[in-house]
């Protein structure tokens, strides 16, 4: 799991919970240059995105993501502007705050897992 959001108490939430649920994060980025590393080396099964990163967005993420066909999902606290709801009109998108389980139980489905015991 690759996780991505700017700031580093929610990231670190974001990377505890999955953990808690059995998922292996391999990466926690804060910035968007640092999310394209690794998105592009790291072996990731799955990935949540922050839209915001400071004054940039993840687009460029989701859109090496997707060329890499590694699912992610979207959690913020905003709405995904319109050319990224064009682009991924289907995307999950978890809104900020959510329950742990919540979080977890949309991870299980981006990667087509009925349920995660917890």
């Amino acid at each position: 799991m690759l996780v991505v959001d700017d700031e580093i108490l929610i990231a670190l939430d974001i990377e505890a919970t999955l953990a808690e649920a059995g998922a292996q994060v391999v990466a926690v980025c804060m910035t968007l240059a640092e999310a394209l590393s690794e998105a592009a080396l790291r072996d990731i099964s799955a990935a949540t995105l922050d839209i915001r990163l400071g004054r940039e967005t993840s687009e460029a993420v989701a859109v090496l993501l997707t060329e890499r066909g590694i699912p992610f999902l979207f959690y913020s606290g905003q709405c995904l502007p319109k050319n990224m709801q064009d682009r991924w009109p289907f995307c999950l998108l978890v809104s900020k705050p959510a329950e742990p389980r919540q979080l977890v139980d949309a991870v299980a489905a981006l990667l087509g897992l009925k349920s995660v015991p917890g």
